[in-house]
Formats: C-alpha cells, structure tokens, sequence
C-alpha cells in the first residue's frame, strides 16, 4: 500500500512556514524527517526557497519507528516520491 493511501496516515500532511501555510502538499524537496516523540514525525521541505514544516502523528511507536526508518532515505528527493512508499 502506498504511503499516501495508508488508513493512519494523513497524507500529505499540512505544512506551514512561519503562520504560512502551503496547499502544495506534494511538491518542494524533502529536507528532513525526526522522530520528535515516540510516534510523531517532523518533516520539512523546501518549496519556492522556503522551508515548510509537517507533523505526521502515528498509530503506535513502532509504525512511527518503521515509517522514520524509510522515509529518511528520501531526504534529498521530491515529496512527490515520498507518498508512493510501500509502506
């Protein structure tokens, strides 16, 4: 199941810059992923020489260590290549 079809996640997520917020939510370039808590990713991406920020809140802590584990290896690329993992 691609990533963007996935029932517990809301893909793509909402992502702001500084009170803004972008509708683009498959565009821009992945910039980078953390685990900020057990099962919350921060993501960010540049987008028109801005840096945006997302949230992705998951099921349980190990969805959200299993989904770190494969988006981190798309830092660099575009976000629209993130919501096609199989995941």
């Amino acid at each position: 199941m691609k990533l963007r079809d996935h029932p517990n996640i809301e893909w793509p997520p909402s992502w702001s810059a500084g009170g803004e917020t972008s509708r683009r939510g498959d565009d821009g370039i992945m910039r980078d992923v953390d685990l900020i808590e057990s099962a919350k990713l921060m993501l960010s991406k540049e987008l028109d020489g801005k840096l945006y920020f997302a949230e992705l809140q998951c099921l349980n802590d190990a969805f959200a260590s299993r989904l770190y584990e494969k988006i981190k290896l798309f830092v660099g690329r575009p976000m629209s290549e993130v919501g096609e993992i199989d995941f």
